[in-house]
């Protein structure tokens, strides 16, 4: 008899243990999970800088001087470096990726050739002894850009307005009466438009890197050549017609 007592004396004090002990476990607070970092987002402002490598064509035609003795046309390729600077703003949507871009950057960006006439070095830009010679010396575009984002890596294209400062130099050098020699330069900054495509890498929050194609074409526009002095040669006009091809790289501060 006293040891059934007893049994049910320890077993009544193993129950009234295990539910007091039960019920500390539910006051305690629940473990929280780990915070989850918010996803990558390309929404907002940014500035960078860029530098590249630009090649172009440039040709003349449809050349008319006063003289009317002959009109040849003329063709050869540019190139050059380039560096500036860059603004824009982004705005994501999923994995979708649409913004506004526009650059600056000064080049320098030149070339000269000249052309046969029958069987001899003859003249370029017509009325020219002298290689005739082209420069860019500053380029930009304004474009709306269309992305497609794998997180951090941010593959787009691109499409709008470009414009360059171009200048064009002919002249005539007559090395045995320098007299009558002339020259002349025209300079015009020239409006055109552009696609493009490129990669870009966010290796920070706020900083990414990037490398880029473009294309410019500028058209076709009429420059005339107000020879100087005026009386070893009268001015005239031709047609010139220009393209750019660049690559870029460059590295952006989003805000």
């Amino acid at each position: 008899m006293r040891k059934s007592l007893l049994a049910t004396t320890i077993l009544a004090a193993m129950v009234a243990a295990g539910a007091a002990q039960a019920a500390d476990l539910a006051t305690k607070m629940p473990v929280k999970a780990a915070p989850v970092a918010p996803a990558f987002s390309w929404t907002g402002f940014y500035i960078g800088a860029q530098g590249g490598y630009a090649w172009a064509d440039n040709s003349f035609s449809n050349t008319h001087d006063l003289y009317n003795t002959y009109a040849n046309d003329a063709s050869y390729s540019l190139d050059g470096g380039l560096v500036g600077g860059v603004v824009g703003y982004n705005y994501q949507i999923n994995n979708i990726v649409l913004g506004v871009e526009a650059d600056a950057n000064w080049a320098d960006i030149s070339g000269s050739g000249s052309i046969l006439r029958a069987g001899e070095l003859a003249t370029n830009c017509i009325v020219s002894n002298n290689p005739c010679s082209s420069k860019i010396d500053a380029l930009g575009t304004i474009t709306a850009r269309l992305g497609v984002a794998f997180d951090r890596i941010l593959l787009y294209a691109k499409g709008g307005a470009a414009w360059a400062t171009t200048s064009h130099t002919a002249g005539s050098t007559d090395l045995e009466y320098l007299p009558a020699s002339y020259s002349a330069t025209t300079d015009a900054t020239r409006w055109g438009w552009t696609v493009g495509a490129g990669v870009e890498w966010a290796f920070f929050n706020n900083w990414s890197a990037k490398v880029e194609y473009n294309y410019i074409d500028l058209g076709s526009n009429d420059v005339t050549f107000n020879f100087v002095p005026r009386e070893n040669m009268p001015a005239y006009t031709s047609t010139v017609d220009q393209s750019v091809q660049l690559v870029k790289a460059g590295i952006n501060y989003r805000f």
